[in-house]
């Protein structure tokens, strides 16, 4: 295996070297075949060459020619071109070294070209989750569904923090099948459904998203340096030193490499439980979901068992354990059948053929703890699937401690470092042409939310200046998560929710997309992303293609005035007719004496709630949906919420 990384290693590199005194014409790497190119626009074509080279690029019985410049770019426009394809786009070089004499000749093409509406989806992991994760909810969706107007491109993730690349990695396009749509994000799956369908025109899917990001990371740094707060920001050594992160990346390495080491080697237990013969009476018994770590890191093992009728036994079997903070390793029957290396995605493992067996099942869990507390997440699913018969597994469970260790040392998450993903993953698009722009992101600014919707305006500011166009943009207000509280209550989560409904306030031609009514209260990455997907194609419909008829959002308040000891907020006329859903209106609140506490609700016509006030109030702040998880109870009719909100009586 050692051999055959260096092999590669030596391949690779001799490849780079090749491609850097190539003299070929080269695209960015996104320009592949089965790309998406923006109708209605004029479509910039650029990438490398030799200098001095007399270049044409056809598409559609369309043309343009250019020069290539000293450094070796070129870039070209084409004129705008109706929806339709696929096309083949040629690019042609007016040079004796590739025609031989014969004139001009064709370098390059890319076939299986479309001419339609294209999005840039950015933002965090809720943008990246791929359907595979969210296959409880949405297999039924997407068993069957074929669609090859459809086409989604990927970009792994990369950085630079020093400067913009001039290129940039990116996955194949793929149209839509059931076979290949495990990958696609789940939102970005639900939305160009919706618009492929509605607006009949192809749709193409930029996916520039990574997970655990914040909104530092998507902006220039021009753009951050305007914000006093970030003035010293760009003297550290990161911004300025292209070795800082291998340096940095070689002490870590070696210095977790260390803690696992000693983790692994201080376990007894690691090469001792499969040997025959081995006594698990000493581990003891625990409730799965109790604080049996005593907060410690560290190696911990698990056993647990499942009878099984025998006509169960050899057959295969989906097994489900929940979530687990952070990795696991799981084995059924002495067989390893999965492992996970961090907290969040569910434990969907496979048990291949033969592993089963009638009569008890014995599975082990080796879960090994690097930071904060050592947990099953409570309310996932802890079951083995046979055939189509379920079978629970029990709260309580043997368990052995293997080791304890303090925390593993830090470790830098490089991705998130601030603008690193913009010059690697934004930059590169320089003004290739959008229809519109989708935001799901927030979860990684609730250390400070105070500045976000400052930030998020700056950095949609910086994108349009970067693509030469103002292009719609919808935001995705994040989903309900965590507790519901029994008081009003504020925390990161509600303060990032308010910041991105100001954005959508601040932001000329943008709009907000509500999402706390199909969260997860487990699971900061709800299934769901049918609906979200939904909510973004209806804000889409409106914005980028100018539907008035379909109500696209939730109730938007407008103003709110005290009269008669009523407070009456009026929502937009154009954001559909109110409704209850539940058995009353909840989760209002009002701010009175420097307090917010809850108050009765009731629609009083189409467009107009009612709160109760206290006698004499005259002026108040008005809330809603303000906690973690709320129970949203205010929609229209058309079945969207109102967004969690603040509105103030004017003075």
């Amino acid at each position: 295996m050692k051999r055959l990384l260096i092999l590669f290693l030596f391949l690779y590199s001799s490849f780079l070297m090749f491609a850097q005194n190539d003299t070929s014409i080269r695209l960015p790497r996104f320009f592949a075949e089965g790309m998406v190119l923006q109708r209605g626009e004029q479509i910039p074509v650029w990438g490398w060459a030799p200098a001095g080279m007399q270049l044409e690029v056809a598409l559609n019985g369309k043309s343009a020619k250019t020069k290539v410049n000293a450094d070796g770019t070129w870039k070209v426009y084409l004129p705008q071109m109706k929806a339709g394809g696929p096309y083949t786009m040629s690019i042609h070089a007016e040079d004796s070294h590739f025609s031989r004499g014969k004139g001009l000749a064709a370098n390059l093409s890319l076939d299986n070209i479309l001419i339609g509406d294209v999005f840039l989806c950015s933002g965090q992991s809720n943008m990246e989750l791929p359907i595979r994760r969210c296959m409880d909810v949405v297999a039924n969706e997407v068993k069957d569904y074929r669609n090859d107007q459809i086409r989604y491109v990927k970009f792994p993730h990369q950085f630079n923090y020093v400067r913009p690349n001039d290129n940039l990695m990116a996955l194949p396009w793929q149209d839509i099948t059931p076979e290949n749509c495990a990958e696609v994000s789940g939102i970005c799956y639900f939305m160009a459904q919706e618009l492929q369908e509605k607006y009949k025109v192809p749709i193409g899917i930029i996916n520039s998203a990574v997970g655990g990001t914040p909104v530092q990371a998507w902006m220039p740094k021009e753009k951050l340096q305007t914000f006093p707060e970030y003035t010293h920001e760009f003297e550290k050594a990161k911004y300025n030193q292209e070795n800082w992160v291998d340096s940095v990346r070689r002490s870590e390495t070696k210095a977790s490499d260390d803690w696992h080491r000693k983790m692994i080697g201080s376990d007894p237990i690691v090469n001792q439980w499969q040997r025959p013969g081995y006594d698990f009476s000493s581990w003891q018994e625990v409730d799965m979901f109790s604080n049996w770590s005593q907060n410690h890191n560290g190696s911990y093992w698990f056993r647990t068992t499942v009878d099984l009728p025998a006509d169960c036994a050899g057959q295969p079997a989906l097994l489900r354990f929940g979530a687990i903070k952070d990795a696991d390793s799981i084995f059924v029957n002495q067989q390893f059948v999965g492992n996970t290396t961090y907290e969040y995605p569910p434990r969907n493992y496979q048990v291949k053929s033969g592993i089963l067996r009638a009569g008890t099942n014995e599975i082990v869990i080796h879960l090994m703890s690097q930071s904060g507390r050592p947990n099953f997440t409570r309310g996932k699913q802890y079951q083995l699937e046979v055939g189509g018969q379920i079978f629970p597994i029990n709260d309580q469970i043997q368990m052995a401690v293997g080791s304890t260790m303090p925390p593993s040392p830090p470790s830098t998450y490089f991705v998130s470092g601030w603008t690193g993903l913009y010059n690697a993953m934004i930059a590169p698009l320089q003004d290739f042409p959008v229809k519109g722009m989708l935001w799901y992101q927030g979860e990684s600014n609730m250390s400070d939310t105070q500045m976000y919707a400052r930030l998020l305006t700056a950095m949609v500011d910086s994108w349009r200046n970067q693509f030469h166009r103002t292009f719609p943009v919808v935001i995705m207000q994040l989903p309900g998560y965590m507790a519901t509280h029994q008081e009003p209550f504020e925390s990161g989560w509600t303060q990032i929710r308010h910041q991105q409904y100001l954005a959508a306030q601040q932001i000329p031609f943008a709009a907000l997309a509500p999402t706390f009514d199909s969260g997860e209260a487990n699971d900061i990455h709800p299934q769901d992303k049918k609906t979200a997907g939904h909510r973004a194609a209806l804000q889409m419909g409106r914005l980028a293609y100018g539907d008035k008829k379909t109500v696209s959002s939730g109730p938007m308040p407008e103003s709110v005035v005290v009269k008669d000891g009523k407070a009456l907020i009026h929502f937009a006329k154009n954001s559909g007719n109110l409704i209850v859903k539940g058995d009353k209106l909840r989760d209002f609140a009002i701010l009175v004496n420097g307090k917010y506490q809850w108050a009765e609700a009731a629609i009083v016509d189409a467009h107009t709630v009612a709160l109760t006030l206290p006698d004499n109030l005259v002026e108040t702040t008005v809330r809603y949906g303000w906690d973690d998880f709320p129970h949203p109870s205010l929609f229209n009719e058309d079945g969207i919420p109102a967004p969690q909100f603040q509105i103030s009586t004017e003075k």
